[in-house]
């Protein structure tokens, strides 16, 4: 039998390893894409990229090339999914975006899943167990956000509020800034009480069926019923399964409403303080690419989770060796596989690297190890 070399991979590495076998075991198939698509994909749906700068060059055949900011956006150009067939894939690629607080371009490891086909409970409710199920791998102290862009736009759509109004009270209900939603709506002269509503709206945000409870007394349309029913619906499922643990429910959570159209959400960890999950119901993106299907989905950025580990560890290596260049490299080489045989990280190096966190430290002399506990 071979040997399990899991225990030798670090933490971020072996979470990963587990949702890619925890999504196959629910029945998604890798996708895998090139690291190229073309231009225009992406130029026609700027509006569900996180960022409208893209790094774009020309192929040799003249065409508009782009590095991928995306990987939902292929998957759903390319499905193969109708009514009847669902396809569920997963993946784990790395996309490239204009990062806003460095100023400059980042290469983002995702790992994700996609469904689509014909959406209803059961899938949906899937989607964000195994959601709740990837943050929980992560983190024991995890907490998931979840909205639906049904209830606000059909909130909108109640109050007639005018297409371009809706943007920015959207912006202000996702930054909770009642002050500037109050501006915005006298200035366009939207009337008191609907102005009240969004207000309320605005402060949705708790424990899931308090927050229902409360959302139902703004609930002017019968869409906005509807929307509330689903999300009930899929929390009673959630909670019959014991997946509700960190879930609240947050209508200040708003994606865009070319795109989509039910539910949202965002996951979160201790010690992270963006969001390290995040997904949603995208049927819209779909009527774009002439499939009227359904499609939900969500993507864990591991760079996030990268970051996370490196500051629990509180080590780079368990051992820093120093040799000398006369050192006989037999003797240091078997003195280092000793160490890593009982379970120990090793690295050798002639001085110790910047930056470099280890636990002990050796040099290496006379053919021995001998621990140098003053650091002289």
């Amino acid at each position: 039998m071979g040997q399990d070399i899991t225990g030798i991979l670090r933490r971020e590495e072996q979470i990963t390893l587990y949702l890619r076998g925890l999504y196959e075991r629910y029945g998604y198939r890798k996708y895998r894409m090139g690291r190229f698509e073309e231009y225009d994909l992406y130029l026609e749906n700027k509006n569900f990229l996180k960022s409208p700068n893209i790094i774009t060059f020309h192929d040799l055949d003249g065409r508009v090339l782009a590095l991928k900011p995306d990987v939902t956006l292929s998957i759903a150009k390319n499905t193969h999914a109708t009514a009847q067939s669902s396809e569920k894939f997963y993946y784990q690629e790395n996309i490239y975006r204009l990062d806003k607080p460095s100023g400059g371009y980042r290469e983002i490891s995702q790992i994700g899943l996609e469904y689509i086909g014909s959406l209803g409970l059961i899938p949906t409710c899937e989607t964000l167990s195994l959601a709740q199920k990837t943050l929980a791998a992560i983190s024991e102290k995890h907490r998931m956000q979840v909205s639906h862009m049904g209830f606000l736009v059909s909130l909108l759509d109640g109050l007639a509020i005018e297409a371009a109004t809706r943007g920015e009270l959207l912006a202000c209900i996702r930054g909770k800034n009642r002050h500037e939603l109050r501006k915005h709506a006298e200035t366009r002269g939207i009337t008191p009480a609907a102005t009240a509503l969004l207000e309320t709206a605005t402060d949705l945000c708790g424990e899931f069926r308090e927050t229902l409870s409360r959302a139902r007394t703004i609930a002017i349309t019968q869409s906005m019923t509807d929307a509330l029913d689903q999300l009930s619906a899929v929390y009673d499922l959630l909670e019959s399964e014991g997946e509700t643990d960190g879930l609240v429910l947050d209508f200040s959570l708003a994606g865009d409403i070319d795109y989509y159209d039910g539910i949202v959400f965002q996951g979160y960890v201790e010690g992270v303080p963006r969001a390290l999950l995040a997904g949603g119901y995208y049927g819209n993106l779909l009527k774009k690419f002439g499939r009227d299907l359904d499609a939900i989905g969500f993507a864990v950025y591991l760079n996030e989770l990268n970051l996370l580990f490196r500051e629990k560890r509180r080590t780079d290596v368990d051992a820093l060796i120093l040799y000398a260049d006369g050192d006989d490299p037999a003797s240091l080489i078997r003195a280092a596989d000793a160490l890593v045989k009982q379970g120990v990280s090793v690295r050798m190096e002639r001085t110790i690297p910047t930056d470099l966190r280890y636990g002990r430290l050796y040099r290496f002399r006379a053919g021995e190890l001998t621990e140098v506990t003053d650091n002289a």
